[in-house]
């Protein structure tokens, strides 16, 4: 009895040490792969200040914390932002998964060593979670920390960290989901079911496109797996699991949801086809090479100016390669469910057309027939679509393009019509082909009798020996190759200060409260200019967010013609007190703003600023168009709004 207990001890000490060091190799991979993120753990984020998403999510990390802890009101909205109109925040993603869980850290170490620690934690926590999948799949160790390395730092996460899309970086629940529901389709237990809820709850709390993306990879999965369905699906105990699924899914996100059903009334949906169409992924997105690599990442970028936040799909040579040996001759029905997945996820996220590169692919056809492709095209979607659009943004005369079946989702699916990026689908693809990897390499070992894909089941003997040797340096070769595709070190979008700007220093001087707003109107709704209320404390009529209040969309056009009398009559219907006017943001059309300030008998010049620099370390923003807005170093010119 003794000896059985000590053995059990022994087994679980055995097992927490090899998950702490297992925890600690994807920790320092972490580190490696992102650096300088570790390095400048409370001083910079990863990305650009604008374009992106990174200081907006900064300022929810500290927001949550300010609203609760020091200001104990509802964080969900926002007086002081679109003043006077105030902010319903679930008009924007509060990603609840990551801002609750940074609270902690966030009252300990601030906001922003709490933001990129909640990034890097992201990289560990998306690497253990495939690694228990894969070795639920295959048993194999070693398979299943190189499925870990090529999830958590594939080119599809990378991208998305500089583009400071900490919703999106949730990825560690996907394979934990997964494990569970395989668990239920195979035991049909009821354990199971509520941990698969859990971890689709906290996915779907990440981000509104993770509910939608791993709802649909989950029914697809389950219904490839589980065949024949008779023997799984028709069951008793399985309708039971999937209540068990449903009931908890809803008790935890429902109270979250209601709320984001008042989306669909505020903000704007939009009615082109073509601004739907444009964020569609192309074919060539995954089977181009990684473009934030270092060595060729440059090279590959002129050649292709991809979206660099959002069609970097690349699936690599190694996983691919990996993957096609687990799907040789007959593979399992794990491995052909994953690879049904995979494919289908690849479709939904080439969007609601077929496109080459950048853009749609027309196919040149006769006059007749493309007017009857184009009655057709607008009879689905105005006449028969649930959610219309006008295709007619689309059309090119002489050809038509080609519709993919995302589309009929986005006419006829509740909520689909709120998402545009439909490359984000491509997660589930290279999820799919992450584990297909892993899957691959323990067919490998089986093959070739490498225990764990590493070492002989046997020690004995000169052959013995050089299988071990085999083994050593395929298995060494396969992870340098992972980690030198996807390698984007030193991080190739560079890395921005939270050094607060002068101008915002000077407001905060100034005792009491009073509302603030910045020309242009495209420099106020950005992450940065939102994140400088945390200096400052002031009131702001302008914001940053997925939607925006719908008296401000309807008053923007007044706003765009600033200077005009027309807007500063609403800047002083809003209290306006001071306007901040960044001159360089203008560019060549400056003179003709200076002029119309200096003519202008609302506005009194008080002063002038210069914004110190704080982006530094990008190799491929500047490559691309329209992220000029990265490398301004704004002069800020203060004027007051005079009443009377």
């Amino acid at each position: 009895m003794r000896a059985a207990l000590t053995d059990r001890r022994k087994d679980g000490a055995n097992l927490a040490a090899r998950y702490l060091a297992l925890l600690g190799l994807f920790a320092v991979l972490s580190a490696i792969l992102t650096y300088p993120l570790a390095k400048d753990l409370g001083s910079r984020i990863l990305g650009p200040p604008a374009p992106g998403d990174n200081f907006e999510y900064l300022y929810k990390v500290w927001w949550f914390k300010h609203a609760l802890f020091d200001l104990h009101v509802s964080p969900f909205f926002n007086a002081d932002m679109f003043y006077p109109f105030g902010y319903d925040v679930v008009l924007s993603e509060t990603t609840i998964a990551n801002t609750i869980p940074a609270l902690p850290l966030t009252l300990l170490i601030g906001e922003v060593a709490a933001y990129n620690l909640t990034m890097l934690i992201s990289f560990v926590l998306s690497g253990l979670g495939m690694y228990l999948l894969v070795l639920r799949l295959t048993g194999n160790r070693i398979a299943a920390v190189l499925s870990g390395v090529v999830f958590a730092f594939c080119p599809y996460r990378m991208a998305h960290l500089g583009a400071g899309h900490l919703p999106l970086m949730g990825t560690q629940w996907l394979p934990l989901l997964f494990l569970y529901l395989d668990r239920m389709i195979v035991h049909q237990r009821k354990a199971d079911a509520l941990m698969a809820a859990l971890f689709y709850t906290l996915g779907a709390l990440s981000a509104w496109y993770y509910a939608y993306i791993f709802a649909l990879a989950g029914l697809v999965y389950v219904l490839l797996r589980s065949r024949p369905w008779k023997q799984y699906l028709w069951q008793r105990r399985f309708a039971a699991c999937f209540s068990v699924f449903a009931v908890v899914c809803f008790l935890l996100i429902g109270p979250f949801v209601w709320p984001v059903t008042r989306v669909s009334q505020e903000g704007a949906r939009p009615q082109s086809l073509r601004y739907v169409d444009h964020f569609s992924a192309s074919p060539l997105d995954f089977v181009y090479p990684n473009v934030l690599q270092p060595l060729w990442g440059r090279w590959l970028l002129e050649r292709y100016p991809l979206n660099i936040n959002e069609n970097v799909l690349s699936l690599g040579l190694v996983p691919v390669g990996l993957a096609l040996i687990a799907l040789s001759k007959r593979g399992s029905q794990v491995t052909t469910a994953l690879a049904g997945l995979s494919l289908v996820f690849a479709v939904m996220a080439m969007g609601t057309s077929l496109h080459w590169g950048n853009t749609p692919l027309h196919i040149p056809v006769p006059g007749w027939l493309e007017r009857i492709f184009t009655v057709g095209m607008s009879f689905l979607t105005t006449r028969l679509a649930l959610y219309t659009v006008s295709s007619y943004s689309l059309q090119v005369p002489g050809s038509v393009y080609v519709p993919l079946p995302t589309l009929l989702l986005y006419l006829y699916l509740p909520f689909f019509s709120s998402m545009r990026v439909w490359g984000r689908f491509g997660l589930i693809t290279l999820f799919g082909v992450g584990v297909l990897a892993g899957c691959g390499l323990q067919r490998l070992a089986n093959r070739y009798g490498w225990q764990d894909g590493l070492v002989p089941h046997a020690s004995r003997g000169l052959a013995h020996a050089r299988s071990r040797l085999l083994g050593v340096l395929v298995t060494a070769a396969l992870f340098g190759l992972v980690v030198l595709e996807f390698a984007a070190v030193p991080y190739a979008l560079g890395s921005s200060s939270v050094e607060a700007r002068p101008v915002d220093r000077w407001l905060a001087g100034h005792t009491g409260q009073f509302v603030i707003m910045e020309f242009p109107v495209a420099k106020a709704i950005s992450g940065r200019s939102l994140y400088a209320m945390r200096t400052h404390g002031k009131r702001i009529t302008f914001g940053y967010g997925t939607f925006f209040p719908r008296a401000f969309a309807e008053q923007r056009p007044v706003l765009e013609g600033f200077p005009s009398d027309e807007s500063i009559a609403l800047l002083k219907d809003w209290e306006v007190r001071y306007v901040l006017v960044g001159s360089r943001s203008y560019g060549s059309v400056w003179p003709q703003i200076k002029n119309g300030l200096s003519e202008s008998s609302g506005l009194r010049h008080v002063l002038t600023m210069e914004d110190p620099p704080i982006y530094e370390g990008d190799r491929l923003l500047h490559l691309l168009p329209g992220t000029e807005s990265a490398f301004v170093v704004d002069r800020i010119h203060i004027y007051e709004v005079l009443r009377g």
